[in-house]
């Protein structure tokens, strides 16, 4: 059935908002049990996967993290509202990214507080329908964390930048108001072609890339890859060492695709399925088929794709590969 985007939008802020205030415990849990379905269900990264129901929701994932953090601040980059494939009755979603900024007071998944603010990147897309939200898609970026704590355990195999990623260099992500169809069919189009592309080896040549992408393109990719600035610097920073350092096992059809005005967002769960040849991320070369989960967020520009925000269940990659980052974090190097 369709929703209005914008009675969507709505309800996802005034969900979002009511949550951040709660105190951990009994408000969290009363403002998820306000929002959400009492069927709802979340899909999560590694160690959260997925959970049932609101009350379970605010146990697992926001009391836990707001124990841990004394303060936090939610600030969104991107902000907007789709049908899937842009069709009315395939379910209407919200999506929205930015970072956390939290107070690390307290220990939080086995990571040792370090009593500093940090940084926790998310991305979180929620279908709305009769006036809940029914099902979310949250990726948070867990290692982002880990890493800003002083232990990295990808110092020698991060081929990008580590960085805190900032929004669109257009500062016009947050699409509270409704946006032209024209401008949402080019995102999309433009998107599912670059990606239809992409998927038929699932290799980035220089000509799929000048074809799709500015010259000038900013990719953010997960902690353990890192940011990369330009084509060339997206093939040194990202797709080569990847590329020599994994074989594709399949490809899988995305779940999700997205978009409104010139955002657009696809999700996978799985995206890949891999095998590690040549000790990528720090785990060694082996024979496990490990799956990678993930979003993409992208901006277009004119004719090309300008920058792209990627989010990857990098722990749930490694632990089936049986490197277990949250079991090891006491170590050093």
């Amino acid at each position: 059935m369709s929703v209005d985007l914008q009675s969507a939008k709505s309800l996802v802020q005034a969900y979002s908002t009511a949550r951040d205030k709660g105190a951990p415990g009994a408000e969290t849990a009363a403002a998820c049990a306000e929002y959400l379905s009492p069927e709802h269900t979340y899909r999560g990264m590694r160690p959260f996967y997925e959970v049932e129901g609101p009350e379970t929701l605010a146990d697992t994932v926001w009391t836990p993290l707001k124990n841990a953090m004394s303060a936090i601040q939610r600030r969104p980059d991107i902000f907007f509202a789709s049908n899937a494939d842009l069709d009315p009755g395939t379910g209407t979603w919200v999506v929205e990214m930015g970072n956390f900024l939290c107070d690390f007071t307290k220990d939080w998944l086995g990571i040792p507080a370090i009593g500093k603010t940090v940084y926790l990147p998310f991305a979180t897309m929620s279908r709305v329908r009769d006036g809940a939200v029914v099902e979310t898609v949250e990726f948070l970026d867990i290692l982002a964390v880990l890493t800003q704590t002083g232990w990295n355990p990808f110092a020698q195999h991060q081929t990008g930048s580590m960085m805190m990623s900032p929004g669109p260099m257009t500062h016009d992500g947050l699409l509270n108001d409704p946006q032209s169809s024209d401008l949402t069919e080019k995102t999309y189009d433009l998107t599912h072609a670059m990606l239809t592309d992409l998927a038929l080896s699932y290799t980035s040549p220089g000509d799929h890339l000048v074809r799709f992408w500015s010259a000038d393109m900013t990719w953010f990719g997960p902690t353990g890859i890192g940011a990369s600035l330009s084509i060339p610097g997206y093939q040194r920073g990202h797709t080569l060492p990847f590329e020599a350092k994994q074989d594709v096992v399949k490809i899988h059809d995305w779940e999700l695709a997205l978009a409104e005005g010139n955002f657009a967002a696809f999700m996978w769960w799985p995206c890949l399925t891999l095998r590690n040849t040549g000790d990528y991320l720090g785990a060694p070369a082996n024979d496990v088929a490990a799956e990678m989960r993930v979003v993409d967020i992208y901006r277009r520009d004119g004719d090309k794709l300008a920058e792209n925000w990627i989010f990857i269940d990098i722990l749930h990659f490694l632990a089936e590969q049986g490197v277990d980052l949250l079991a090891n974090t006491g170590e050093t190097e």
